[in-house]
């Protein structure tokens, strides 16, 4: 079984990606249970399989220790052969997955944080830097988390495997045939490449740098 420790199972990247691999790992060789450190939405029912348990802690903002023990509860109740916490709000947890026993511990790094948008904050280096002794394996999942990863945080370079995001071209890919243009758009977009981007407005994810690059 694989344990998944996140802070909230919504709508995001990082829970797409969560939901993706769920979903796209054999049903026969793999068992999955998510911890939410908070709460879990409607977004769950994007997981296509009926045998993922999910669990809400409710956990209350800041250091709530009462989370730190429910969790290793649970691990030791569900006895996971993995745990694999994202991003800075899971980070932590790590410890519990340690004390209960878990064999192999791998952590996620999505993205940079909203109250740490370019890693420059010193504690949270050092908080990496030494959860990061129990932590067997590093996911950046692009070439500017790693080099922080291991340039800055400290991070062994054998203990990270950078997986990129990317985009499911079976999925998405080009239409073929003529191009629709809506009417009323107001754009000239005949003969133009048209890009579009989907994303959260928030200034983490930087979108006005998207719209100034176009």
């Amino acid at each position: 079984m694989i344990v998944h420790i996140i802070y909230r199972l919504g709508v995001g990247g990082l829970e797409n990606g969560l939901v993706n691999l769920i979903n796209k790992l054999p049903e026969n060789a793999y068992r999955h249970a998510i911890i939410c450190l908070t709460e879990s939405t409607d977004f769950s029912q994007r997981i296509g399989r009926n045998d993922v348990d999910i669990f809400q802690l409710h956990k209350q903002p800041g250091q709530d220790w009462r989370s730190f023990y429910a969790v290793y509860r649970l691990l030791k109740q569900l006895r996971p052969a993995i745990v694999h916490t994202r991003n800075l709000a899971a980070i932590e947890y790590q410890i519990c997955a340690l004390l209960a026993g878990v064999g192999y511990r791998i952590h996620g790094e999505h993205g940079w944080d909203v109250f740490d948008p370019d890693g420059s904050k010193i504690k949270y280096q050092w908080l990496r830097r030494i959860i990061g002794t129990i932590i067997h394996r590093f996911i950046p999942l692009s070439r500017h988390l790693q080099d922080y990863l291991r340039d800055r945080v400290g991070i062994p370079a054998h203990k990270i495997t950078r997986i990129c995001n990317g985009v499911d071209t079976s999925v998405f890919y080009s239409a073929g045939g003529e191009r629709i243009i809506p009417d009323g758009c107001g754009l000239a977009l005949r003969d133009k490449v048209v890009i579009g981007t989907v994303g959260r407005m928030h200034g983490v994810k930087d979108q006005i740098t998207l719209v100034r690059a176009s």
